[in-house]
């Protein structure tokens, strides 16, 4: 998969996952704040995946994948002044929903 797709992917999963997990908050603002969140995090991500060797590739992406989770978590902590504990569990449910639809894509 290449990285427009894996892109289009985790906006396809994460964005409304946020929008559900985040539904008493204002909707424009959660989209606004996941569609943000994803569109720093993931060119960075996918670029420092490249560095991994493919045979220590797993090693790498949970060490990308927790520190994604981190980023956004803070980031949602930031835009939306809920509890950080909230947010962590929203951007590790979101993430690993991506995660996971993108790994059975690529196993298609």
């Amino acid at each position: 998969m290449d990285q427009l797709h894996a892109f289009l992917v985790t906006l396809a999963c994460e964005v409304p996952l946020m929008l559900w997990l985040a539904r008493r908050l204002p909707a424009p603002r959660v989209l606004l704040a996941a569609l943000s969140a994803n569109c720093l995090s993931h060119p960075v991500a996918w670029r420092v995946a490249s560095l991994f060797p493919p045979d220590n590739y797993w090693s790498g992406v949970w060490l990308i994948e927790g520190s994604v989770i981190a980023f956004e978590a803070g980031w949602y902590w930031l835009w939306l002044r809920t509890g950080f504990p909230k947010t962590l569990a929203w951007s590790f449910l979101a993430n690993a929903g991506s995660l996971s639809l993108g790994w059975l894509l690529w196993l298609v």
